[in-house]
């Protein structure tokens, strides 16, 4: 996979404090997932189950909302009063879960359910902010031993008294917090004073991944594996073991910690998607241990594809930190939507198998002809790799050379590849490292009207990124630095 590994020489050890502290905090994320699950939100049924699914869409809309901003309108988000917020949200939501579950009150249990879950998310994004300063090959190191130590923790979520899962799950995210805070600064600095990401993705279009990116849709569609595999064959709330799934995540950590090969990104998704889709064709099978090992495949498929989720995530991060407040928190929004749709088609699913409906086949038949159908159709033309590789850093090159000799290289350029007028004066201001402000401000033209030149520009020069453009006006310079010289002689 291009640009997925390091060299010894390059990156830092393993065995530094960074690294450590991020294995760390995404541990800490992990379990406090581990314990909403196990322990948490089973004892919501008592008092008011769907606060469980309130609170999530609450988290999923506020991070939507993060991204978006983050995406078009950074400077409005302040990071440090951000920080603060998260960690008031995550005080208040500590306070009122307790008396929310012991008085019985579904007012209280849902706001601290939404506090905490708001204020997990903004941590979350937080740790991607600094595993984004990771080199790839670290962070890969990292994911794997995160999610094999969470697996095995989690074998004692299971056998601890409720109350003290509680208390550590309402504890874990002011760690995760204190873990990251200083790595992840300069991360979200850059986004807060930077140009938004849709402003310079204008001009720099591959410098940002979109929104509509595959990636995302592969994400809903996972946790929508995820939630269903969470509430399908649940009793009294509690969904069903999957410590087996340990099994495949073990395997790919070992593969990731003694081998010095790239991530196997791209093969892991194929997997995830065959345990997916076995998963579903179990539940359709019935039989007393239906529940059991469906959810251990769903479970696996879905612990796979969030290692490589995480480490695609990190990866683009890296390459564009301005952008990465922008793309953790559209990821982890998204992801939290599909979470909550597969959690009602697990309920649904439960309704049907326990009154022995055949509806339950219906549900479990489209499921899989979605999952399998977006493999080989959205999927055919789709690689993680290409993903990350296709990302381009923020460029602040521009192309050095005197005024006259520049513009007559632009002009033979521009007569070459075929240019309008138009287009020549935003290949110039481009090739002068011109962002898309300046371009709208000097043509006075609306924003699309530039985004439409850009798009031109790059289509007639076929070329892909703003270091292309520079490249080829530096080539041109040294084609006519070489056409002097042979004159002379």
């Amino acid at each position: 996979m291009a640009g997925m590994t390091a060299s010894p020489e390059q990156a830092p050890s393993l065995f530094a404090a960074p690294f450590w502290r991020v294995c760390a905090a995404l541990l800490c994320v992990l379990l406090t997932t581990s314990l909403m699950n196990v322990v948490v939100f089973p004892r919501f049924d008592a008092v008011f189950t769907y606060a469980r699914d309130v609170s999530v869409l609450a988290n999923a809309a506020t991070l939507i909302a993060v991204g978006l901003v983050a995406t078009f309108r950074p400077p409005l988000l302040r990071m440090r009063a951000l920080t603060a917020g998260c960690l008031v949200l995550l005080a208040v939501g500590s306070a009122l879960l307790p008396a929310g579950l012991y008085a019985g009150s579904a007012v209280a249990l849902t706001a601290a359910a939404c506090a905490l879950s708001i204020g997990r998310g903004w941590a979350i994004v937080m740790v991607g902010a600094a595993a984004s300063r990771l080199e790839v090959r670290q962070a890969g190191a990292c994911i794997a031993l995160a999610f094999v130590a969470e697996y095995a923790v989690t074998a004692l979520v299971w056998v601890i008294p409720a109350g003290v899962g509680t208390v550590l799950f309402a504890l874990l995210p002011f760690a995760t917090v204190a873990l990251v805070w200083r790595l992840a600064q300069p991360v979200l600095q850059a986004t807060e004073c930077g140009e938004a990401p849709a402003d310079f993705s204008v001009t720099q279009p591959s410098t940002f991944l979109p929104l509509a990116s595959q990636l995302f849709v592969c994400l809903f569609l996972f946790r929508v594996a995820f939630g269903y595999s969470l509430r399908f064959g649940e009793v009294g709330g509690v969904p069903v073991s999957d410590f087996l799934g340990i099994v495949p995540v073990a395997t790919v950590a070992l593969y990731v910690l003694l081998s010095r090969r790239t991530f196997p990104a791209d093969l892991l998704a194929q997997v995830s998607v065959l345990l997916v889709v076995a998963g579903f064709l179990v539940v359709s099978a019935g039989g007393a241990y239906a529940a059991v090992g469906s959810v251990t495949l769903l479970a696996a498929g879905n612990a796979l594809f969030d290692m490589v989720a995480w480490l695609v995530l990190i990866a683009v991060a890296g390459r564009n930190p301005r952008a990465a407040v922008a793309t953790f928190a559209w990821g982890r929004g998204v992801s939290g939507l599909g979470s909550t749709a597969g959690a009602a088609l697990g309920v649904w699913s439960n309704d049907l198998f326990g009154a022995g409906s055949p509806a339950v086949d219906f549900v479990t038949g489209t499921l899989i002809l979605v999952f399998v159908g977006y493999a080989l159709i959205g999927l055919k033309h789709f690689s993680f790799a290409e993903t990350i590789a296709g990302v381009t850093p923020v460029d602040q090159a521009v192309a050095k050379s005197s005024e006259q000799e520049f513009a007559e290289r632009c002009h033979t350029l521009a007569e070459r590849y075929g240019l309008s007028p138009r287009e020549l004066e935003v290949f110039m201001m481009l090739a002068r490292g011109r962002d898309r402000a300046y371009i709208q401000e000097q043509l006075v033209v609306s924003r699309n009207t530039v985004k439409a030149h850009v798009k031109h520009v790059y289509a007639k020069l076929d070329i892909h990124t703003h270091q292309d453009l520079i490249d080829l006006v530096e080539e041109e310079r040294a084609e006519s630095g070489r056409a002097s010289e042979r004159s002379a002689l």
